[in-house]
Order: C-alpha cells, then sequence, then structure tokens
C-alpha cells in the first residue's frame, strides 16, 4: 500500500465516523441514510458534470461495476439495519466486522490479489480491536490499584489457561434472526468491495463513484418506495435538514477519498484499514463530548494502530 492511498483511506476513516455522527441526530435513520445518499450524488453530479464532457458520465465499465458494487453495498446496509433489530450490540458488530476476511478469499481468487504475512496480520488485528472496542470484550482486566502487578501477573496466567476471554458470547446462536442478518450484511459487504477494486481499476475514480453513489440512492429509493414510507421522507427533512445536508456532505467526501487511496491499495487491506473509523469515533467521544476512556479502551486502540502500521508495512 503506497502511502498516498494509506493517507487518503485513513481521511475517509475520519470522514465516515463524521457523517455517521450526524445520522445519530436524525429520527428515522433509513431514511436519513437515503437522503444522505441524494446529497451525495447532487454533489457529485455538480463537480463531474464541471470537472468532465458529458459523453465521459456513461462509459460502460464505470457504469457496470458501480451497479454490481452498488447492489452489494445496498444489501450490507439493509442487512445491517435489520441485524440490529433483531440482535444485541455485541452479538451483532463482530460479525458485521468480518467483512475482510472473505475480501481476502474473493479478490484472491477474482483479481488476483496476494496478500503478505504482515498485511494477513494487520488486518486480523484491526478487525479484533474493532470488534473489543464496541462490545467491551476484550481482556477481564483488574483494576489499576495497590496490588495490581499480581492481579495482572494472575490474569495472564488465567489468560493462558483458558480461551473463554477470545471467544464471542455464549449466546450466538446461527439459528438467530439477528446473526443471520449480520452474516448476510458481512458476506454481501465483501462483493461489493471486489467489484468497488475493480471499478476504481476502470477508469475514472471521479466518474465511478459518482455512479455508485447514485446506484446506491436508487436502491434505496426502490426500498423506501416498495415499503410505502415515501411519506417519511418529508417529515425528516423537516425535522434535521442540517444534519442531512452536513451529512450528506461529508459522506460524499468519504466515498471520494476511501475510493482514490483504494486504486493504489489491495481491496483486503482498504477495507480492513477502513474500520480504523472505530478509533476515530473514540478520539471524538473523548474530545469533543467528554466521554470517559476504559484501560480495555486504550489498549483496543494501541491494538488497531498496531494493525493499521502491519499493513502499511505489508
Amino acid at each position: 500500500m503506497t502511502l498516498n492511498a494509506f493517507f487518503f483511506i485513513l481521511i475517509s476513516a475520519l470522514f465516515h465516523v463524521m457523517w455517521n455522527s450526524s445520522l445519530k441526530m436524525c429520527k428515522d435513520k433509513p431514511i436519513a441514510v437515503f437522503l444522505m445518499m441524494s446529497v451525495s450524488v447532487i454533489g457529485f453530479a455538480i463537480v463531474t458534470l464541471f470537472l468532465y464532457p458529458i459523453k465521459l458520465l456513461f462509459a460502460p465499465s464505470a457504469i457496470t461495476t458501480a451497479l454490481v458494487a452498488g447492489f452489494f453495498f445496498f444489501l450490507y446496509q439493509y442487512f445491517v439495519a435489520r441485524a440490529y433489530e433483531k440482535g444485541d450490540l455485541t452479538l451483532v458488530y463482530p460479525l458485521t466486522s468480518t467483512a475482510p476476511v472473505y475480501i481476502v478469499i474473493w479478490s484472491y481468487l477474482l483479481i488476483g490479489e496476494h496478500i503478505s504475512f504482515t498485511g494477513g496480520a494487520g488486518i486480523v488485528l484491526i478487525i479484533y480491536g474493532a470488534v473489543t472496542i464496541q462490545t467491551g470484550n476484550l481482556i477481564n482486566l483488574p483494576n489499576i490499584t495497590d496490588g495490581a502487578t499480581d492481579k495482572i501477573t494472575d490474569k495472564i496466567t488465567e489468560i493462558s489457561q483458558t480461551k473463554r476471554y477470545f471467544s464471542l458470547p455464549k449466546r450466538l446462536k446461527l439459528s438467530d434472526s439477528g446473526v443471520i442478518f449480520a452474516l448476510a450484511a458481512s458476506f454481501f459487504y465483501s462483493f461489493g468491495a471486489v467489484a468497488d477494486k475493480m471499478g476504481v481499476m476502470t477508469g475514472n475514480v471521479m466518474i465511478y463513484t459518482f455512479h455508485l453513489s447514485l446506484y446506491m440512492t436508487i436502491f434505496h429509493l426502490l426500498r423506501i418506495i416498495g415499503q410505502f414510507q415515501s411519506g417519511k421522507i418529508i417529515s425528516e427533512i423537516r425535522s434535521n435538514p442540517v444534519a442531512i445536508i452536513l451529512g450528506g456532505v461529508v459522506m460524499m467526501l468519504s466515498l471520494i477519498t476511501f475510493r482514490i487511496g483504494l486504486e493504489d491499495a489491495f481491496a483486503s487491506y482498504a477495507s480492513a484499514l477502513r474500520q480504523v473509523s472505530t478509533l476515530f469515533g473514540i478520539l471524538i467521544g473523548l474530545t469533543i463530548f467528554k466521554e470517559k476512556i476504559t484501560l480495555k479502551r486504550v489498549i483496543s486502540s494501541l491494538i488497531i494502530v498496531a494493525g493499521a502500521v502491519l499493513i502499511k508495512l505489508g
């Protein structure tokens, strides 16, 4: 991965957190996502029409790959929403964060990407760090009080004799609908990520990203119409116009910076590095919202940083 790609993907991760923060202020989040996507499409249309001749906007390669990637990304967003409706965060999030594992396989089979051992280790560390920040299931660390050194030593000995600290919650059952939706979300995202890589390799990244955002927006609109939720659109615009506009602009920046980085990075590395958005979320919560940070979150954050370094080296 080039330094340029590394930088743009990290910036994209920051923008991703920012538009999600705007989304949290909205009442009907699926409708708000559609509206933010619409703002992004308008922004991309203005920029592409200003910079490029109209005939370039209809390149067949950009249209085809964007349509495929947009469809799978839409399915990912839909199934993530359904998963959170049906299951607890601590059960669902670890499964929705496993897409890079699938992407390693598909990118190898479909576009011939070969990741290094160092890069693979970085992917594993980032996924683990992102999951543990969200779920708080890192290691049952003792409080830092008198005698903490002895407690930590005892804890390390205990950990070496059991695997329960690194396992998913026992309540996890494949028969749970939330688990099924989460697995489906991760699976569909992996196909979208590979199609996305193909898209940025076919031509102009700005034109491709415009098509991608356009088709994702259309798929969201079709879902809204199919579920007879059109009336909610006006209501959401009236309730949170500023959050929708700002979120849409930042979403546009997140979409384009990620794909600029993706041009010079493996799909498997880029998707894993994007998980650094979780770390940015923690930093924003700490500095702006004055949220408390625990020792577990500090360790998880360091794991993510270590994973990002390994991916850059890989």
